[in-house]
This record gives C-alpha cells, sequence and structure tokens, in this order.
C-alpha cells in the first residue's frame, strides 16, 4: 500500500484522501501557523497530514478520529518521526461536540472528512467555539454537486459509508452562520481527479498483490469507486472546495 500510495500521490505523506503535500505547504502558511500554534485536526485518520503540518511549522497539534486502529497508526507514525511530544491523539466521535474548552485552538482542519459527518453545521459551529478570536480554519470538501448526478454514481460514491453531499454556498452559509467570516476559497477538484487517476492506475498495476489481500469483490468496488470519482471530477459534477475562514472581530 505504501508503494501505491506513492505511485499515486507522488510524495506519499501517509495521506489517504485527495489531500497532497503541495496543498499543505500552502496551507500552513494559510493558517498562519508557528511553533506557538495550537492546531487541531478533525478526522486526522492516521495523522499522515496531520504529521507533515506538525513537521513543518514546528507546532502542536491535536488530532480527532473515531477509529481506534487509525489512532494507533497515527501514534506510531508521531514517534517514528520524533514528532510524539508535540502530537496528541485521541478517539473522538465528530457527530458529537468537540471535547475541548472554549479558545483552546490558534488553527483548525478538516479534510475530506465533512461529507461523511451527519450535521455539518453542527461540527462547524464547534470549530467556532474551539477556535480563539484570531484562529483560522481550513475545510476541504470533496461532496459538493455542481452539477447532475444519478442515483448509481451516488451509490458508488459513498461505499465508504455514511455520505453527504451539499450544493453550492452550503457550507458558506453554515460558516457564516457560526461566526466565521470566509476569507478565502479555491476550487481543489482538480487534486481529486488527479489523485484518483493515480490510484486507479496504481491500483491496477498492482492488481496480482492487491486482489489475494483484498479480496476480488472489494478490489471491484474500489475500481469502480475511483472511476466514478474520476468521472465525476471531469464533468464538473461534483467537486472538491477549499474554504479558508476566521471568527469576525467582536463588535
Amino acid at each position: 500500500m505504501q508503494q501505491v500510495r506513492r505511485e499515486a500521490y507522488g510524495e506519499d505523506i501517509g495521506q489517504h484522501s485527495w489531500v497532497t503535500a503541495e496543498e499543505l505547504r500552502e496551507d500552513v502558511s494559510r493558517l498562519g501557523l508557528s511553533p506557538a500554534s495550537r492546531l487541531l485536526d478533525l478526522g486526522c485518520g492516521p495523522a499522515g497530514p496531520l504529521t507533515f503540518v506538525v513537521g513543518l511549522a514546528g507546532c502542536r497539534g491535536t488530532g480527532l478520529d473515531l477509529s481506534a486502529s487509525a489512532i494507533a497508526a497515527g501514534r506510531a507514525r508521531a514517534a517514528s518521526l520524533r514528532l510524539d511530544r508535540l502530537v496528541s491523539l485521541r478517539r473522538a466521535d465528530l457527530n458529537e461536540p468537540l471535547p475541548f474548552a472554549v479558545g483552546a485552538f490558534d488553527a483548525v482542519m478538516s479534510l475530506d472528512v465533512i461529507l461523511h459527518l451527519r450535521d455539518p453545521a453542527a461540527i462547524i459551529r464547534e470549530v467556532a467555539r474551539v477556535l480563539t478570536g484570531g484562529g483560522r480554519f481550513l475545510l476541504t470538501d470533496a461532496g459538493v454537486i455542481t452539477g447532475p448526478i444519478s442515483d448509481e454514481e451516488v451509490r458508488l460514491r459513498s461505499i465508504h459509508g455514511y455520505t453527504r453531499f451539499v450544493p453550492p454556498g452550503f457550507n458558506e452559509r453554515a460558516l457564516e452562520v457560526a461566526g466565521l467570516r470566509l476569507i478565502d476559497g479555491e476550487d481543489r477538484t482538480a487534486s481529486a481527479l488527479k489523485i484518483a487517476g493515480g490510484r486507479l492506475a496504481a491500483r491496477l498495476a498492482h492488481r496480482a498483490q492487491l486482489e489475494p489481500l483484498e479480496g476480488s469483490a472489494r478490489f471491484e468496488r474500489q475500481r469502480q469507486y475511483l472511476e466514478t470519482v474520476i468521472d465525476l471530477s471531469r464533468r464538473g459534477t461534483l467537486s472538491r472546495r477549499m474554504y479558508l475562514a476566521e471568527p469576525y472581530p467582536p463588535r
């Protein structure tokens, strides 16, 4: 799987979604991170992007994820990179209130996770609560519907559990209602298209090794999933968007 990731992403930082190292390098400056910053990563998975950002910025990073195995892998990764004193990981259900005090973090990021949460507006309100007054929130959502999509395409795109697609403007309104001001935005569909194409090519190239490990049915589901992501991205029907927001100043 490490070989598949290297071929799919070009630069393997332990990521599992549509995140690239190039994006994250730029996002460090967008978030205003410094060694004094406290960063929260919502849905950190095995902490690939989180440890990458902490390594770049030298800040303290906290990651939340529902998967116990992902948290264990993330802790091992942080230790292997000698970042275990800066990185703290814990299990948490992001459909519930965040287990932190008001103003606990200077920056929050959530990368391609929000489409799997049942109430995106609720987690955005929680982000607004735990951010400091001058903090920043960087969100990516790969489930913004920007064209016609069929029920079969929805089914194929939703194989990784609960998946919620939203119309354009939904996330912008949720940020506004939570008291967060949108200060930057970007269409990052191209990265999803590139990575899906790379993952598909790598998986097909290593089919002889992967299929016995995963089973034929799972291998085929992943092929259909990636082909669907590629098609929807090329058509501009399902977009991946980045949003950067900060709290409104007190009146």
